[in-house]
């Protein structure tokens, strides 16, 4: 699953897929506040040291149509094109303000793509954006930086994976997870891409981190020749005290249970396992109590997703990790204050204005050393 439009959107819209976690947990939406609500696919939230908190929305596309394959079952579909994607701020006053507008597609919810992530680094805000294999419209397949409102390419992932293609599969490129490492540079995962990459935020210059090998299926994958192995899709990526990054993987079909984990890179690039035997991880963020937590988006059948089934997992080394929150509506991404409140991105594939951001209280309180 590697051409067309969303690589993650795609597969969190044609997912056959179960959450193999058996625990007590805090049955969720009765439990959160909601803080902002009428969002458009929201797949990010970032919260900075003052308490604001940034999100990021797909977007429902735009007037102009763009004829394109849905890289999941090879149909093509017109999809609209057009800056319907954004980037918003909840002050801690409560004041909400519209940052700046980003490029999107749209054909229908959980098949579209636009902003994924954002992240601010000393006070400049930089995101994701967007999907693509082949020519991608104007900010697609980039890593931007807001600039008075501005969306500006720091990055045109889709020029370097068709150049360098790090995999050595079929080129394709998803700009997905984004995160400030502390070296100072911008972490991103290509969903599509399959690796991870560092980026300089001052030239754009940008180099791979680490390639993710293909993870074992129960089917043969054509794109990698036959082998019994499918596409990782690595989606969030947070950092420890020593400096080491933490990716989550999705990954791709057909989504077996128990398939996702969280790995653990090096800053060297060295790749082993951390958290095994979890399903259909969208996100993963070190917490001001220690932790690390990652976001589940949720149960998939035949049938299609399956509301209210995705979950807060607050993870450990191997396949010790609980469901702190469950019973979540399609969650896609978790950030936390510095008094471990968490705020959770939910609706992610829901329909346009239904998407929402949630906070829990005290979730994972304790001390902090985040930037």
């Amino acid at each position: 699953m590697r051409n067309g439009v969303a690589v993650v959107g795609i597969v969190l819209a044609l997912a056959l897929a179960a959450m193999p976690l058996d625990v007590d947990a805090v049955a969720a939406q009765e439990a959160a506040t909601t803080v902002m609500g009428e969002l458009n696919g929201p797949m990010g939230v970032f919260v900075t040291s003052d308490g604001s908190v940034w999100v990021i929305d797909t977007g429902v596309g735009g007037d102009e149509v763009l004829t394109i394959p849905n890289p999941g079952t090879g149909v093509v579909g017109d999809y609209g094109f057009g800056e319907s994607s954004r980037i918003l701020r909840l002050a801690p006053d409560g004041e909400h303000t519209e940052v700046a507008r980003l490029p999107s597609l749209y054909l229908a919810p959980g098949d579209g793509a636009g902003g994924s992530r954002v992240a601010v680094l000393d006070g400049t805000v930089y995101a994701t954006v967007g999907a693509y294999s082949v020519d991608p419209p104007p900010g697609m397949a980039s890593v931007v930086r807001i600039d008075d409102g501005r969306a500006i390419q720091l990055v045109n992932i889709w020029d370097f994976e068709s150049s360098n293609n790090p995999d050595g599969l079929l080129p394709g490129s998803n700009p997905y997870g984004l995160a400030v490492g502390p070296d100072g540079d911008l972490w991103m995962t290509d969903a599509a891409g399959n690796a991870l990459y560092r980026i300089d935020p001052a030239t754009g210059e940008t180099e791979v981190v680490a390639v993710f090998e293909g993870v074992p299926s129960p089917i043969p994958h054509a794109d990698r020749g036959g082998v019994m192995e499918t596409d990782p899709v690595p989606t969030g990526v947070t950092f420890d005290e020593e400096g080491n990054a933490y990716v989550s993987l999705l990954p791709g079909f057909p989504f077996a249970p128990g398939s996702s984990k969280v790995v653990k890179v090096t800053s060297d690039g060295v790749v082993t396992d951390y958290a095994t035997d979890l399903t259909m991880l969208t996100d993963v963020r070190m917490a001001p109590d220690g932790h690390l937590y990652a976001v589940s988006i949720g149960l998939f059948t035949d049938q299609g997703p399956v509301p209210n089934s995705g979950a807060i997992i607050r993870l450990q080394e191997g396949t010790a990790s609980e469901a702190v929150v469950s019973d979540l509506l399609f969650p896609t991404s978790i950030d936390f204050n510095e008094a471990g409140d968490a705020f959770l991105t939910i609706n992610g594939i829901g329909a346009p204005g239904t998407g929402e951001v949630v906070k829990f209280e005290g979730l994972a309180s304790g001390s902090s050393s985040r930037r």
